[in-house]
């Protein structure tokens, strides 16, 4: 699904390097849900499973999307107006980001230009996306929360993936985020967990087990989509270092 700051291109490779560095398959949890990409391909692997995300609408359209929704595939400029300032509900955590350019929550209406053929459906890609992520979690067992990172208390033993805002990025739909808070709670999970983070940069005494060169969906406009390093962290020391 279109989500500014979604691992749909990256959720392959990063899944697979938590599961080389981790025997646990008991319990998975996963605070930042957002697009669905690394859950789909991480949690087949486990027989628990906690997602979560501190946006209401989001998790909204997630749990109707696993209770058989099907979100719409087109819509127009004024029902995406008028859903901006509507009340949460499934449609509207799917339009406001899977509707919107760049996937950034109603950053603006998506028109799909194009200078050949017809325009890009971002709704129909996104649904589609959405029902493959629908069957990949399905039949697992898994509970879905709406609820800020910091109210999980994993149990022990489990691992653990963030994907949080990143420090020194745009602005999120779920308002300002206080990365040095959040790196202290990873601290403290880490005493029992195996924890990942992804991030441009990582504390002092995390690990760095995976990096890889990716170009932003959502840049200024006169920056064009400049290329980043995306990186995955831990702070276990008994992982192998690879690089992309």
């Amino acid at each position: 699904m279109r989500y500014i700051g979604g691992k749909s291109r990256l959720a392959k490779e990063i899944s697979g390097v938590i599961l080389e560095n981790t025997t646990e398959r008991e319990t998975y949890y996963e605070p930042f849900m957002g697009g669905g990409a690394t859950l789909a391909k991480i949690a087949p692997n486990f027989k628990k499973i906690y997602a979560s995300d501190n946006h209401p609408d989001l998790m909204l359209m997630w749990k109707a999307v696993l209770d058989g929704w099907e979100p719409p595939t087109k819509i127009n400029e004024y029902q995406y107006q008028w859903l901006k300032d509507s009340w949460p509900s499934p449609v509207r955590g799917f339009v406001g980001f899977a509707g919107s350019f760049g996937g950034k929550w109603f950053g603006g209406y998506a028109r799909g230009n194009t200078t050949k053929g017809d325009p890009r459906n971002y709704l129909a890609e996104s649904a589609r996306a959405i029902e493959k992520i629908r069957l990949a979690l399905e039949g697992l067992d898994i509970t879905l929360a709406c609820k800020s990172y910091d109210r999980w208390d994993p149990i022990p033993g489990s691992v653990v993936y963030c994907d949080p805002p990143y420090a020194n990025s745009q602005g999120y739909s779920t308002g300002d985020f206080d990365s040095a808070a959040f790196w202290k709670k990873m601290d403290e999970w880490s005493q029992t967990s195996k924890v990942f983070v992804s991030e441009y940069q990582a504390p002092e005494g995390w690990t760095e087990v995976w990096r890889k060169d990716h170009r932003r969906n959502l840049a200024l406009p006169d920056q064009g989509r400049p290329v980043t390093i995306e990186r995955l962290s831990t702070r276990y020391k008994d992982v192998s270092k690879r690089r992309v």
